[in-house]
């Protein structure tokens, strides 16, 4: 996964039409994930996909790739914290853990249209933040997964 495939139609399908269409697949699917089958799970892996797609066409060190593995153990992080934080933070203004109602949020009321409300707005925070968990960790895990080991330079014998 390391080594670019050197087919020009091949990228071109790859960069140009299928990444995109999948990227934009998968915020489809974490937009309307609570009104529709899917959510933040479905969302992360479909992203998770289009971007392990690229890998495989245009090697992982293509200059088109901006996910490096640090800035993907970053984006898992960042997922788990807004999928904690929000839970922690209705409980610390009286409600339960993840009962988004509780969080005081009456600018919102005002600023969103009348159909949504601030528990949707708190689930649409958890579905973004698992998104991003799940993208950064299935990610993270194929590049674990296909890094070259230490002694497996070409014409070495084992």
């Amino acid at each position: 996964m390391s080594e670019r495939h050197e087919s020009a139609l091949l990228h071109f399908m790859v960069r140009a039409v299928m990444t995109p269409a999948i990227m934009l697949y998968g915020l489809y699917v974490l937009v309307h994930g609570e009104l529709s089958p899917g959510g933040g799970f479905q969302a992360g892996a479909i992203l998770a996909a289009g971007l392990i797609l690229s890998w495989l066409t245009l090697g992982r060190k293509s200059e088109s790739s901006i996910f490096s593995r640090r800035t993907l153990i970053v984006v898992t992080v960042l997922g788990m914290v807004l999928y904690t934080g929000t839970g922690i933070l209705a409980m610390l203004f009286g409600g339960d853990y993840l009962d988004y109602g509780a969080i005081p949020l009456e600018w919102l009321d005002y600023a969103l249209p009348g159909e949504l409300t601030r528990r949707q707005m708190g689930v649409f925070g958890i579905e973004i933040g698992v998104a991003l968990a799940v993208f950064g960790t299935l990610s993270l895990a194929a590049d674990y997964l296909t890094a070259p080991r230490s002694g497996d330079e070409e014409g070495e014998e084992q």
